[in-house]
């Protein structure tokens, strides 16, 4: 039975299940506007792009009090462990790493998605983590495994949909952020 959730915050679905949320799906999904949504509700936040400044320009549109968020670029897979371990300094409610598994699609060697995975996985057991992760073409997630062994709860994005284990939350994007869970849901 598909649980539906109808009119709860979307940071409450996302940790209904534990801290280290993972979520994938196809490009254009929702991903980052759900993680900067997240933000919004949840903070003070660090926001770790792995893929460049794109992020920047929904930042002005959805972030109402910029100095409770962080953002940090990072360009290699040991700047990202630098960046998490930084990070844990920070008293930070909320991390957020969009997307995790870049690095480990362009080589495939596991060492560049395990020690951030590690690091991760003991800075939630005090904050709350979302990672994001991309998709090939032919729809697996790279490195799915782990996220999988790591993930207290994994998420899909899907036309609209926010989809979890035997839950489902409808959502609407906007220029101004990310609406859900959506009563009406039919």
């Amino acid at each position: 039975m598909l649980v539906e959730y109808k009119s709860c915050k979307l940071s409450e679905f996302v940790f209904k299940n534990g801290n280290f949320i993972s979520i994938y799906g196809k490009a254009g999904s929702g991903k980052t506007a759900l993680a900067l949504q997240l933000m919004e509700n949840i903070y003070p936040s660090l926001y770790i792009s792995t893929e460049g400044k794109e992020y920047q320009a929904r930042v002005s549109k959805t972030l109402l009090n910029n100095s409770a968020y962080f953002f940090f670029e990072v360009n290699s897979d040991i700047e990202l462990v630098q960046a998490i371990l930084n990070a844990s300094r920070l008293e930070l409610k909320l991390l957020i790493i969009d997307t995790i598994n870049i690095f480990y699609r362009l080589e495939r060697k596991e060492k560049m998605l395990l020690v951030p995975l590690m690091l991760l996985k003991e800075f939630s057991k005090l904050h709350k983590v979302v990672t994001i992760w991309q998709i090939s073409l032919n729809n697996k997630v790279s490195g799915e495994k782990f996220m999988r062994y790591f993930s207290d709860d994994v998420l899909r994005m899907a036309s609209n949909h926010i989809i979890g284990n035997m839950r489902d939350c409808r959502i609407k994007i906007t220029e101004r952020g990310v609406i859900g869970c959506l009563k009406n849901y039919y």
